[in-house]
C-alpha cells in the first residue's frame, strides 16, 4: 500500500526551528505563513515612457554605430590587392 505524506511548511522561525504545519506541496508554506501581497502597478506616465524610449534609442545607437563601421571596413572596403603599394 502506498501512502502519500503531507509536506512540511518551509517557514523557519527566528530560533532556527521549522514550522510543523503541513502543506499539500513539499515546496510550499502552510496557511498561517502564506502571505498574499496584491501587486499594485505603477501609474503609466508619459514622461517615463518617453525617457525609456530615449534611453533605448541611445543604447541602440551605441551598439549599432560601431557595428556598422566594423562591417563596412571588413566587407565594403576596397579589396586587399587594391590597397597594396609598390
Amino acid at each position: 500500500m502506498i501512502t502519500a505524506t503531507m509536506g512540511r511548511c518551509l517557514h523557519i522561525y527566528d530560533s532556527g526551528f521549522q514550522c510543523i504545519g503541513e502543506t499539500l506541496d513539499e515546496t510550499d508554506f502552510c496557511d498561517a505563513h502564506q502571505k498574499v501581497v496584491p501587486f499594485e502597478s505603477l501609474p503609466v506616465s508619459v514622461w517615463r515612457k518617453a525617457l525609456f524610449r530615449f534611453v533605448a534609442l541611445i543604447l541602440l545607437l551605441v551598439f549599432l554605430i560601431p557595428l556598422y563601421y566594423t562591417l563596412r571596413e571588413m566587407y565594403l572596403g576596397p579589396p586587399v590587392k587594391a590597397q597594396e603599394v609598390w
